[in-house]
C-alpha cells in the first residue's frame, strides 16, 4: 500500500447548526486533522456543471449540477471532494470522520446510483433544495467502498436548510441510517444515537452559577467547585466529549441578533472544541515528512448561512474571518477556486 497520506484519514471535526434572532440559519464546523490544508481550496461549482460520482476513471458516470454551491474542497481528482458547503437554495452540509463504523458496499449495485462517499456532499448540494428532498433521494443511492488516495474514506454527514431542521446520515453495517429532527450537533464516532443517549449523563449540567456549595460537610465559597456555569462538562478532545460540550453550549449560548452577529458568536463557541497543535499526538504517523504532521489540530473553521448563501471561514494560519458569496458566481462556466490565506493578516492600529 502506498505511504501517501490521505487528507481524510485522520479527520476529526465538530459541527452544529444555529438560528439567529432574526431567523437566519447557520451551519458551522471545525476541520480537524493531521497535516495541513495544502490540497484544499474554496470552490464554487456553478449550475449545469458536470460532476463525477466515482473515483475509478473507467466509470464515466457524470451528473449535471442543478444548483450552484460552494465550500471547502479537496482537489486533485476529476471532481472536487466537497468537505462542506452551501447551495443557492439554502441547503448546507458537510462530512465528518466516522472511523470504525462507516460501512459501504464492496460491489457496485446496478439497481441504485453508485456514488463514492467523498462525492455525496457535493452531489446532494448540487441536486437538492431542502432536507426533505435529501431524505427522499437517499434510498436510491449506493455508497461504494472505493479507496480514495489509497485509503477508505470513513465519513458520516449532516445537512440543514432554511427550515432549521438538521438531518444526519450514517452508513452503518445495517444500512444507511437517516436521522431526522436531530439536535443539530455532530462529531465523530460512535454514531449519533449513541452520542444523543450519552447526553443523559450530563443532565445536571447548568448555566446557573452557584457561588457556594456544601461537599462532604465542607462549605466552599466562590471557588471552582461551584455547581453551575458548565460545571461537570468533559474537557478532553475525544468525539463524545466534544459532542457534549457543543450540545450544551448550543443550548445555552446567547443567539446572535443577525447573520454577522450569529457568525461571530459561532466562531467564539467553536473555540471550546478547537484542538491546539500538540495536545493530540499520533505516534503511528512517525513516517510523516514533518514532525508536525503527527499532531491533530483544528486547521480551519467554517460557517455558512442558508439565507445569504455566504461561506465564512478562518484557518489556523489566518484567524481573520474570510468569506465568499455564491451570488454572482452561480452562472460561471467553470469552477471558481479561491486560495486559502497562509499568513496572519494583522491590523495594526498605530
Amino acid at each position: 500500500m502506498s505511504t501517501k497520506k490521505s487528507p481524510f484519514s485522520d479527520m476529526g471535526c465538530t459541527c452544529f447548526t444555529w438560528e439567529t434572532d432574526d431567523h437566519m440559519h447557520l451551519l458551522g464546523r471545525t476541520y480537524d486533522q493531521c497535516g495541513n490544508l495544502q490540497g484544499n481550496r474554496i470552490a464554487v461549482i456553478p449550475r449545469n456543471y458536470p460532476l463525477k460520482l466515482e473515483i475509478n476513471e473507467k466509470c464515466p458516470r457524470y451528473i449535471q449540477s442543478r444548483y450552484a454551491f460552494g465550500g471547502m474542497a479537496v482537489t486533485g481528482l476529476a471532481s472536487p471532494v466537497m468537505v462542506d458547503g452551501v447551495n443557492e437554495t439554502g441547503v448546507m452540509g458537510g462530512l465528518l470522520n466516522y472511523p470504525g463504523y462507516a460501512t459501504y458496499d464492496l460491489v457496485r449495485d446496478s439497481k441504485h446510483l453508485n456514488i463514492h462517499p467523498g462525492f455525496l456532499t457535493g452531489y446532494l448540494l448540487s441536486l437538492c433544495s431542502s432536507v426533505e428532498e435529501i431524505a427522499s433521494v437517499l434510498p436510491s443511492l449506493n455508497l461504494t467502498a472505493e479507496p480514495i488516495f489509497d485509503q477508505e474514506m470513513t465519513v458520516h454527514y449532516i445537512f440543514s436548510d432554511r427550515t432549521g431542521e438538521s438531518i444526519i446520515i450514517e452508513p452503518d453495517a445495517d444500512g444507511l441510517q437517516i436521522h431526522r429532527d436531530t439536535l443539530g450537533v455532530m462529531t465523530n464516532s460512535p454514531g449519533y444515537l449513541w452520542q444523543q443517549t450519552n447526553l443523559y449523563n450530563y443532565a445536571s449540567v447548568s448555566n446557573i452559577l452557584d457561588s457556594s456549595r456544601d461537599f462532604l460537610e465542607l462549605k466552599y465559597q466562590g471557588v471552582s467547585v461551584s455547581s453551575g456555569g458548565g460545571f461537570g462538562l468533559p474537557g478532553d478532545y475525544s468525539s463524545p466529549s466534544r459532542f457534549v460540550r457543543m450540545a450544551v453550549l448550543k443550548h445555552y449560548a446567547v443567539k446572535g441578533a443577525n447573520e454577522i452577529d450569529g457568525v461571530s458568536r459561532m466562531f467564539h463557541q467553536f473555540s471550546s472544541v478547537n484542538i491546539p497543535e500538540g495536545i493530540v499526538f499520533r505516534p503511528e504517523d512517525e513516517v510523516s515528512q514533518s514532525p508536525n504532521q503527527s499532531y491533530d489540530q483544528t486547521l480551519c473553521t467554517s460557517i455558512m448561512c442558508a439565507e445569504s448563501g455566504t461561506y465564512y471561514f478562518s484557518t489556523c494560519k489566518n484567524r481573520r474571518i474570510n468569506a465568499i458569496r455564491l451570488l454572482g458566481l452561480e452562472g460561471n462556466p467553470e469552477i471558481k477556486y479561491f486560495e486559502l490565506p497562509e499568513k496572519e493578516d494583522i491590523v495594526y492600529l498605530n
